[in-house]
Formats: structure tokens, C-alpha cells, sequence
């Protein structure tokens, strides 16, 4: 760790390029906090952004040293960087020699550091020879900057983010700032709480968080965006809005325009889009008496067949108004990425080339060539991000070179991106985490440094360039790529690559700059580190930076004028909608994720506002094909199927879907990934696929018949069936239970032997609602043989039965020492109700009153001690014989163990520590025996009850051939090595680790039971142990982990006490989560602690008041609306039922809004529902 007390930088996530200040801790690690002098974001920050520490501080899944395989059939092992650039290096000149420069390729990504960025694109182009390098900017910028440069004749934004604050009329299209870009919204939100006449236009086919706050929500049909934009300018130039001058003096090609869109009516207009007229007009007359109009747009108009032609259109309104080129006024395309903006400046994509200049312009070819000191750069464009991937599946592209993305996920058709990936002779892939669905294609995997492990410079959407420092060191032998290319450059023999810093490369950079629109030849790291972010162009020396373009009306048009592009297709140019395929699907970002996850992924509460993919689907169109909310349902295009739950919402327009497109994988199962259905339709220009219209089925899944058999009928089994049954009613289930007795509480077993609770209230389920679960329950038949190929079972009745899915669930029974005979009298266990049976008949009949009773007990673990507490309750003497030299050792810490055996004591029981039975043997009285111990010491009593632990019962599926260790391994799905057996409850081993607790259980149960109903998008990850020692008056319990690893400093204890009192709480912070609790003498916190261990959400601001014992807080309710401070929607409203109605004083009082404030708009809706 590189030891500093505050770095500033800039977020790495989307492209707003918010700034942060970093503090590093050795301890800790790093922290994260937004940094109230940058201008873009004043302090603030969103829900990832906020948590961006939590990625930083967690390497679990980090790539940390090369890995390669020799052939595809290889298996990968660990090799030295010298050999794995060695090998990238001959592989790719092999292939080059072959079959020619084209035969390879770089795809890379808007998340590269500019250097990077310029380093990798010199590379390719200017030494490899071919154009073959694309970005997965493609995917979503490429159709804006085509759009710009039609327009302005260069890619070039020309507003700042401060016109906001100046700006008077808002028209966001084919945006959801408030999720996608929160900053940048809570800007707008501010702006309006404070000039509540500004107006704000929202066009999206969904009812998003933007279009809820909107004064003017267009609903629109999707591919109708260029229609509405001409019926609105249609309207403006009707009304004599227009800024006539403007257009004479600084505009060309206004005449076609003109009469183009006076051509077309408002009705014709209002059926294709969906949009009543007066909505259109009121609309364009807001737009048109606008004194700062600014338009922000992002993906709904990019990723689009016809995207360059619906930037044109509505950049067309910016010139009719003539609002660009001064305050508060502007067209603005959103960046998804944090350096998308980077990569235009340095020509990132197959068909640019470095600061703005044109690859199909011979003399901009050889300027750049000159000043690489090469001879020429190839005319051939490049393949695009698609194309790319189409010609790895063909063969005519032999070799991939991936940086810093995941086309698994991110590309349409993915199922065809697997093929192309399969395909490939040879595939690199430079990536920080394991977790990357594209790592698993790799033959050579490159392991990179991630944000704050390197120094290099970004560009924000607003031109802003900023400088991001080293604050941590990459864990285990990751390099920065600009490190990784420098090397490959040097094993290639290429010459200007000889860089010794990132700043060596930055400088030859600004100096390409020198003399274009993107001049920033006199910026330097010195001035970003001392002066903080400018915006580009930075042309002379003490220059401050350029906030707004074209304020002297002179574009970068041969003519200098803008230019009114005239759209080549006015109508969507998509496969419209059949009867095979009626529903428009569009896909997108939600609030809390970003991208593939492999970042956002790791932080929990980022995980609790949407925690698995839904299909949104208008009431109406989930009504005709007979869908419910939650349900399962199937998705299908000509590309293929996903399958996830839907969620019935008004919000959607009828006849289009929504799916965000995060998930990727899980398992080796892609049903939850959404660019199984994308097309791949790109638009003709800009080459950007059409994410945003693909025409798709849906339909109630349903389930193929099964037969499910389950052996055992403890709590994992009849939670299993529970749930089953509430999902599927048709599959047919039989249980086996080797007990005459199924389906009971065996936790209670203590108390039914004192007779406090009688057999009825053992039982988890009366016959009458056993008899509706509608199974096959055949007790006392145990399974003797398991025939996997034949999908056989025999009973121990000689009877087979066939089944589709086997469950074991045959729990564990008592460990029982070698010496002991349980047959004689006197002498038992307790685990089924015959044993309970046996020790209270015996009992019964010594005809002796309880206080003459004695019980010796074996074991001081939980059973034990329920068992003694119960039979004391009942008068009878106890003593108990424990091995170590503390009670329930594997579950409390010292201090919590010794002052649980003082409680013990002062209830009468005697303890023995250290000591264990040698021999027991009967007396000559009858129902006496005498039990020596390995002390010496003799004790006389009633009988001897073993307590002392359970061995899983796993020789059933040993012998059947399915992989065991101490129980049976199975993986998220509850599944054995034998894909349709599955496992669960004590005998169920999930990464090593078995988890013999109730609770456990039926987690395991709940998931296996939503996995064999379709759903795959709930798996297991484990489950937190616990033990809640039922005494009475006597509160304890333990949660996770208790003791802290010898020398990690990573964890920390914090512990409060009064041991007088016995009161005693511990909790063992690791990373910001609260991984174990021992909580003695107050059990109140406990649920609270119970969820925070196992939803793993960091403690970040609660920490205090609920460690200090102060807490107060609430458990969620409802659906999650807050995911910073963890608030439902039940909360809120409680909040508002108890009269709190004023929206500041409900976000206080709840905690709402409070944190990132992205969840503003859903409490402002809750809160008007309420009202």
C-alpha cells in the first residue's frame, strides 16, 4: 500500500466524472467520500459511486498473475509475464504471417485511461497494420459522435455541465438520468426545487424515475423518435419560434429541412408514436419560448438502426432554436462510460483516427503515420465491435486481443459471441476479475490493475479532462495496461514505445493535439495534479480550459456553418412486430448496477434494490397471456430464450418489454442473460447495434412434468415441499421417511420428554393440510439403493420407484463413542422421537419423584444443554460431563463461555470440564447405574444421556458414486455431482463447509425449490451459522464468526461488557461487514444482526449506533426503496400514516434519500399515493 492520506480522483463508473477523495489505511484499506470542490458533482454522489471503496478493498475475485493454456484442451496454469507476452508475441506474428494483418484484433474499452487508450490504438494501427480495433463505445456512443460530426462537422460537445443551473427547459430523450446518471439529475432536481417554472420534458417509452419527475412525460412508441422530433418542429416553426437569423447566418441545408417537416401532420404524427397531440404541442411550445434549452439524450437514441439519424433530428431542434453556443442552452449526449469521451479524442474506434482526424483522409493518414514514424496507416476502415466478433466466427479473423470489457455480456446474441469465442485460434483477454464471463474464453488471461492502481487521465461527458493518480498497489503481480502494451510493443521489436512513465505517453499525446479543435497541447499532469480538471480544447499557455463551443457561431464544417441533416429513414428500419413475435423488447440500465457487475456485483446493498433480473410488462399484455406478477415466464426471439420473473407494471407501455441487461451467466446457465435475444441490426453508419428494438414472445413458463423424489422428512425436505407446492401443484412427489413419525420439530425433542410440550406441538404440519400438499408420504421406509442411470430407487420393502429428480435430505444421526452400549438400560441419545420416547418411559418408570432423578449428560453443546435445562425445569438433578475445558466451545468465545457455565451453575447443574465417561455399569439397584470417569471420579444416577455430536449420513449417496467429503458437495443449485441429485440440509457440503442448523436448512430448501420450478436466478451462497441457546432467563446466542484469525488485521472486535451483570456483546468487524456477533444477557439486536451478517451490507454510516448497542433502526418492510440506508416502502409509508407528510421530513425521519438521494422520485411517489 502506497501510504497517503487523501488522493483526489474521479469516480470509474459512468460518464459524469464525479470526484472523489480517497483515504487509504493500512488497516482498512481505502474509503471513499465525494469531493465538495468539484465542480462537476459539489460532494455529492450516487449509490455506486458512494461504494466504490468496497470494490476496491475486496481482490476476491481478482485476477492476480497470468494464466495460459498451450492448446484449447489444455487446462490453464500460472506462467511469468516474460512468457506470457513472449507467447502473445509469437502467436500474433505467426498469425499475422499467415494470413495477413487483418487476421487479428483489439476490442477494448470507453473504462481505458486515455493513455491506454492511445497507447493500444498506436499499436494496432500504426504498427500492426490493421484498423482492427474497436471499442464497446461502439455499442453505445458511436451513433452519437456520427451524429455530431454530421451536425458541427467534428465530434465535439459543445456544452458544460454549469448550463444546467442556466438552462430553463429540459427535453430528456431516450435517457433515465435519474437512475443512469444521478449526479447529473439531482443537478436538474436542485435547479427545480429552486425555479420551480423550469420545465422539464421526459420521452421514453416507460415510466421512468426521470419521466415521474417530468412536467411532460411523452410516452412514446419506440423507433418513433425522428417522427415526434419533426412534429415538434413542425409546431416551433408553425409558431415563429424559430431564431431566423441564426439559421440564415450559421446554418446550411434549412430550406429541405423545413419543407420535410412541414410536410408531415400532427395526427399522422400523434397515431405512430403513441403521443396525443396536444402533448406534442405543449410539448414544442415549451421547447420554443425556452429562453436555455438544453436536450440530453443517451441510449434510447444510440443504440437504434436508425441512432445516427434520430441524433441528427433532434440536434436539428437545437439549431432551429439556434440554443447552442451560449449559456443554458446545448445539445448534451450522456456518457455511459467514464472515458468514453477519452477514446473519441484519441480515435478509439475501427474508422477514427487520434485527435479527431479521419481515417478515410489520405492526408490525416499520413500525419499521424509521420508523427508515429511509420511509413503509412492502412486506408482499409477496421471491423467494427460486431463485425469483429462475426469474423472470429467465420475463421476470417484468427485472433482477439480484449481489454477492459466483457462482449459475454455486453455484445448482442451472445449465444453467437460464445460460438465466435470458441472459434478463435487464439483469444487474450486482459481483465481484472475472475467473475468476467470472457475470462473463461481465454487463452492467455493478462492480469490488469483496476482503478486506483494506476495514474493516467479521463475525459468526462462534458470535455472535462481530469488526472487519477496511483493509490494502491494491484494485488499480486497485476500490471497497468499501459504497462502490459509497453511490453508486448517491446517483445514485438517495435520502436516508440520506449515510454518510461504513463505521463511519458500523455505528453505525446497533447503534442498530436497540437493545432486541432482538441488542441491541448499545453496541459500537462503538473497542471491537472495542481490546477485541478479543464476542459479541452486547453490551446496556450495559462489557458483555464473552453466550458462551451461554438460561441462565436463558427462550426468545424468546411463552410463553418451547421448543418441541417436530412434523416436517409424517418421510420424505424427494426424487424417490426409479427404475430410470431408481437412484443417490442428494450433493454437498459437500473439504478444501483452498472454494466456486467463484475464491480457493482460485489457490494451487497448494491445488490437489494434489484436483486435479480425482471421482465416489466404492461398489465394489459400480462392479463391477455395470462401472466401474474412474479411469475416465471420465457422470452423468446429469433435469437434465442431468456427466462426470468415478471413484474406487472403500468409503467411500460402495452406492447413493449423491458429486461435490464446486466446478468450474465450463473452456473453455466445463460437464461437470465437479456443479449441472448438482442439483434443484430447496427445502423448503416455509425455501425451501433439496436439494443433498444427487438421484437420478441412471452409466455407463462411451463414447467415439463416430474417426478420428485425425496429422501428424508426432516426440516429440509417438508421446507422443500412447502415451497414446492406453492410454486408447482402438478408434479408428482413421494417421500420416504425412515421414521414412523415425519415432519416434526426436532430442535423441541427436550421439551417433549418433560412432557411441557406435548407430540402435537412437534409437529410441523396437522394431517389435514399434509393430505393438501398433495404427496405420496410412505413412513417408515428407508431407501436402501440408488440407481442413478436408471432414475431408480429401491425401498427397503424390495419396491422400486422411478424418479426425474432425486432429493436426499437424510439429515445425520448421533455420534456415538465406540464403547458404548446403548441396548442395555439406562444408557441413551436424542435425536428421534423413539429416543425421547425411550428416556421418558424410562424415566417414568423408576417411579421416582423428579428432584430424586439424576441424569448424567454427555456433552456441553447446545443439545446438552436444552436437555439439562429442560429436565431442571422439571426438578430433576443434572450433571454434565464435558470434554474441553468450556461449554459449547465451537460456538462462543471464552468470556461468553465462562459466563454461560456460571449460569449453568447457579441453576444447580454440576459441570465437569475436562473429563470424559471411561466406563457405565449397573448397580445392584434397579434403575441405578454407576458411571466412572476418566478423572477417577464415580457418579451415581438414573441414566446417561449422549449429547455429544452428528455425523452426517451420506453412505447412501457414497455408495450410489456421488461425490462426497464430509457430506455430500454440492454446488449453488443444491446440486451433487449427479445433476438431477440433489442435496440438502446436514448432509448437504457447499464449499467445504457443512451448516447443521435449521435455518440453514430450509434456505437450501428455498432455493432448490425455486430452481426446480424454472427459476435459476436465486442460488445459494452459503449460510451464516447461529445458535440460539433456549434456556430460560437466559438469553444467548451466537451469529458467524466468533473469533478472529490469528494476525489479520483486517478484522476488527469491538466488545462491550458488564460481567457482573453477565452482560456481555461482541461483534468482529471485517471490510466494513459485520461478520459474527456473541450477544449475552440481550437478545434484542439480534434479528438485526442476523440479517446484516447474512445480506452482507456493509455497516458504512449505521456502524456506530448499532454496534454501540443505541441502535434504533428498523428492519426493512416491504419492497426495498433505499438502498443506502436500507428503507422500504413500508417503512415510508408507516412514516407517513404517523402523520409525517412534509417530503424533507419523511426523507429524515426514514433515512430515505438521505444517502446517494437517487431513490427521491419513489418516496415523492409513495408519499403522493399516501397523501
Amino acid at each position: 500500500m502506497i501510504q497517503n492520506s487523501e488522493i483526489k480522483t474521479t469516480c470509474s463508473y459512468c460518464g459524469v466524472g464525479c470526484g472523489i477523495i480517497v483515504t487509504n489505511d493500512t488497516k482498512k484499506g481505502v474509503t471513499v467520500k465525494g469531493d465538495k470542490d468539484h465542480p462537476v458533482n459539489k460532494g455529492m454522489l450516487c449509490s455506486k459511486g458512494m461504494n466504490l471503496h468496497y470494490v476496491a478493498n475486496d481482490t476476491s475475485d481478482r485476477i492476480l498473475y497470468p494464466e495460459m493454456r498451450w492448446s484449447k484442451s489444455h487446462p490453464m496454469e500460472r506462467v511469468s509475464w516474460d512468457l506470457a507476452l513472449d507467447r502473445a508475441a509469437a502467436v500474433f506474428s505467426s498469425i499475422i504471417k499467415k494470413y495477413g494483418s487483418d487476421s487479428v484484433g483489439f476490442y477494448i474499452s470507453g473504462q481505458c485511461l486515455t493513455e491506454e487508450y492511445y497507447l493500444v490504438n498506436k499499436l494496432v494501427k500504426g504498427f500492426l497494420k490493421t484498423n482492427n480495433i474497436d471499442t464497446n463505445s461502439r455499442l453505445c456512443m458511436s451513433s452519437a459522435v456520427a451524429g455530431y460530426k454530421k451536425t458541427f462537422g467534428e465530434d465535439s460537445v459543445p456544452i458544460c455541465y454549469d448550463d444546467i443551473e442556466l438552462a430553463d427547459t429540459f427535453l430528456i430523450t431516450g435517457a433515465n438520468p435519474a437512475w443512469c446518471h444521478p449526479i447529473l439529475f439531482r443537478r436538474i432536481e436542485q435547479h427545480k426545487e429552486k425555479n420551480p417554472k423550469v420545465k422539464i420534458i421526459v420521452i421514453d417509452p416507460r415510466r421512468t424515475d426521470s419521466a415521474i419527475f417530468a412536467d411532460l412525460h411523452l410516452q412514446i412508441i419506440p423507433g418513433t423518435d425522428i417522427i415526434l422530433y419533426h412534429a415538434l418542429a413542425k409546431h416551433i416553426i408553425e409558431k415563429g419560434y424559430v431564431d431566423s437569423d441564426f439559421i440564415k447566418n450559421h446554418t446550411e441545408n434549412y430550406t429541405l429541412y423545413k419543407d420535410l417537416v412541414l410536410s408531415s401532420s400532427f395526427e399522422k404524427a400523434s397515431k405512430l408514436c403513441g403521443v396525443p397531440v396536444n402533448d406534442i404541442k405543449m410539448a414544442a411550445e415549451m421547447i420554443g419560448k425556452a429562453k436555455g434549452f438544453l436536450s440530453l439524450w443517451a441510449m434510447g437514441l444510440n443504440q437504434s438502426a436508425i441512432g445516427v439519424d434520430k441524433n441528427t433530428a433532434l440536434l436539428n431542434i437545437s439549431l432551429l432554436t439556434g440554443q447552442i453556443g451560449k449559456p443554458g442552452s446545448g445539445p448534451f449526449s450522456l456518457t455511459g462510460q467514464p472515458n468514453a469521451m477519452g477514446g473519441r479524442e484519441v480515435g478509439g474506434m475501427a474508422n477514427l483516427l487520434a485527435v479527431h482526424k479521419e481515417l478515410n483522409n489520405p492526408t490525416h493518414r499520413q500525419e499521424v503515420a509521420d508523427f508515429w514514424g511509420v511509413d503509412e496507416i492502412n486506408e482499409k476502415p477496421g471491423l467494427t465491435a460486431t463485425e469483429m466478433f462475426d469474423a472470429l466466427e467465420s475463421g476470417k479473423m484468427k485472433a482477439i486481443w480484449i481489454i477492459c470489457t466483457n462482449p459475454m455480456v455486453s455484445l448482442p446474441d451472445s449465444r453467437r459471441v460464445e460460438k465466435a469465442l470458441q472459434n478463435a485460434k487464439f483469444v487474450v483477454v486482459q481483465e481484472i476479475s475472475h467473475k468476467a464471463d470472457t475470462a473463461k474464453f481465454a487463452d492467455l488471461l493478462l492480469p490488469a490493475a483496476g482503478w486506483l492502481e494506476k495514474e493516467g487521465t479521463m475525459t468526462n461527458s462534458e470535455r472535462r479532462i481530469s488526472y487519477l493518480p496511483k493509490g494502491i498497489n494491484p494485488p499480486g503481480e497485476a500490471l497497468s495496461d499501459v504497462e502490459i502494451l509497453t511490453r508486448f510493443a517491446k517483445k514485438m521489436n517495435f520502436s516508440g514505445f520506449n515510454f518510461n512513465t504513463t505521463e511519458d505517453v500523455y505528453k505525446e499525446y497533447c503534442l498530436l493535439t497540437k493545432n486541432t479543435n482538441i488542441d491541448i497541447s499545453f496541459l500537462n499532469y503538473n497542471r491537472l495534479k495542481n490546477e485541478g480538471t479543464f476542459q479541452w480544447p486547453v490551446p496556450d499557455f495559462g489557458h483555464s480550459g473552453t466550458p462551451r463551443l461554438f460561441t462565436d457561431k463558427k462550426f468545424y464544417t468546411p463552410s463553418k456553418k451547421a448543418i441541417f441533416n436530412i434523416p436517409t429513414a424517418i421510420e424505424n428500419t427494426s424487424e417490426q412486430p409479427s404475430t410470431e413475435y408481437p412484443y417490442v423488447l428494450t433493454t437498459g440500465r437500473i439504478r444501483d448496477q452498472w454494466h456486467t457487475m463484475t464491480k457493482t456485483g460485489k457490494v451487497s446493498r448494491l445488490l437489494t434494490h434489484i436483486p435479480s433480473p425482471v421482465l416489466e410488462i404492461n398489465p394489459i399484455d400480462a392479463y391477455k397471456a395470462s401472466i401474474g406478477n412474479g411469475d416465471l415466464v420465457v422470452v423468446t426471439s429469433k435469437n434465442g430464450t431468456v427466462r426470468v420473473k415478471a413484474k406487472v407494471s403500468d409503467s411500460i407501455r402495452e406492447g413493449v418489454l423491458f429486461l435490464p441487461m446486466h446478468w450474465g451467466k450463473q452456473l453455466e446457465n445463460d437464461l437470465n442473460r437479456t443479449n441472448n435475444l438482442t439483434n443484430t441490426v447496427v445502423d448503416p453508419v455509425s455501425k451501433e447495434p439496436d439494443f433498444k428494438y427487438t421484437t420478441v414472445s412471452v409466455s407463462k413458463y411451463v414447467k415439463p412434468f416430474e417426478k420428485i423424489a425425496v429422501i428424508g422428512a426432516g426440516a429440509a425436505a417438508f421446507r422443500f415441499i412447502q415451497n414446492y407446492r406453492e410454486i408447482n401443484t402438478t408434479d408428482e412427489i413421494i417421500v420416504f421417511s425412515n421414521e414412523e413419525n415425519p415432519f416434526y420439530n426436532r430442535v423441541l425433542l427436550p421439551e417433549y420428554v418433560t412432557a411441557e410440550l406435548s407430540w402435537e406441538q412437534l409437529l410441523k404440519i396437522k394431517d389435514e393440510a399434509l393430505h393438501k400438499l398433495n404427496i405420496k408420504l410412505k413412513s417408515g421406509i428407508a431407501i436402501n439403493n440408488i440407481n442413478t442411470n436408471d432414475k431408480a430407487i429401491t425401498d427397503s420393502q424390495g419396491i422400486k420407484h422411478s424418479f426425474d429428480s432425486l432429493i436426499i435430505a437424510t439429515g445425520s444421526r448421533p455420534f456415538i463413542p465406540e464403547n458404548v452400549q446403548l441396548h442395555l438400560p439406562g444408557r441413551f441419545t436424542m435425536r428421534k422421537k423413539e429416543d425421547a420416547d425411550r428416556l421418558k418411559n424410562y424415566l417414568d418408570n423408576t417411579k421416582l419423584a423428579a428432584e430424586e432423578q439424576h441424569v448424567v449428560i454427555v456433552g456441553g453443546g447446545l443439545l446438552g444443554l436444552e436437555l439439562a435445562a429442560a429436565l431442571k425445569h422439571k426438578k430433576v438433578k443434572i450433571t454434565i460431563i464435558q470434554r474441553a475445558s468450556r461449554l459449547m466451545e465451537r460456538q462462543l468465545d471464552r468470556i461468553s463461555s465462562k459466563l454461560l457455565a456460571e449460569e449453568v451453575q447457579l441453576r444447580g447443574i454440576q459441570i465437569y470440564f475436562d473429563n470424559e465417561v471411561s466406563t457405565v455399569f449397573e448397580t445392584e439397584n434397579p434403575n441405578e447405574i454407576e458411571i466412572a470417569l476418566k478423572s477417577g471420579r464415580t457418579i451415581t444416577a438414573n441414566a446417561i444421556v449422549y449429547t455429544i455430536g452428528t455425523i452426517p449420513n451420506i453412505e447412501l449417496a457414497k455408495e450410489t458414486g456421488i461425490l462426497c467429503g464430509r457430506g455430500v458437495k454440492v454446488n449453488q443449485y443444491m446440486q451433487s455431482s449427479i445433476p438431477n441429485v440433489f442435496a440438502i440440509g446436514e448432509i448437504a457440503e457447499f464449499n467445504n463447509k457443512l451448516f447443521g442448523i435449521t435455518s440453514a436448512a430450509e434456505e437450501q430448501a428455498d432455493v432448490l425449490a425455486n430452481f426446480l420450478s424454472g427459476d435459476i436466478s436465486s442460488f445459494y451462497k452459503g449460510s451464516v451459522l447461529m445458535n440460539i441457546l433456549k434456556l430460560e432467563d437466559i438469553n444467548l446466542c451466537s451469529i458467524g464468526e466468533i473469533e478472529i484469525p490469528e494476525n489479520d488485521t483486517s478484522y476488527e472486535e469491538i466488545v462491550f461488557s458488564d460481567l457482573g451483570k453477565r452482560y456481555y456483546k461482541k461483534c468482529i468487524v471485517k471490510n466494513d461487514l459485520l461478520v459474527g456477533a456473541i450477544l449475552m444477557g440481550d437478545k434484542n439486536e439480534f434479528a438485526e444482526f442476523k440479517s446484516m451478517i447474512e445480506s452482507k451490507i456493509e455497516l458504512s454510516d449505521k456502524r456506530n449506533t448499532l454496534l454501540r448497542g443505541s441502535s434504533n433502526s428498523k428492519p426493512v418492510l416491504g419492497k426495498l426503496v433505499c438502498s443506502c440506508s436500507q428503507v422500504g416502502q413500508g417503512n415510508i409509508e408507516e412514516t407517513i400514516k404517523g402523520g409525517v407528510t412534509n417530503f424533507t421530513e419523511l426523507c429524515k425521519n426514514t433515512g430515505a434519500g438521505l444517502g446517494c438521494g437517487s431513490c427521491k422520485t419513489e418516496v415523492k411517489e409513495i408519499l403522493s399515493k399516501c397523501k
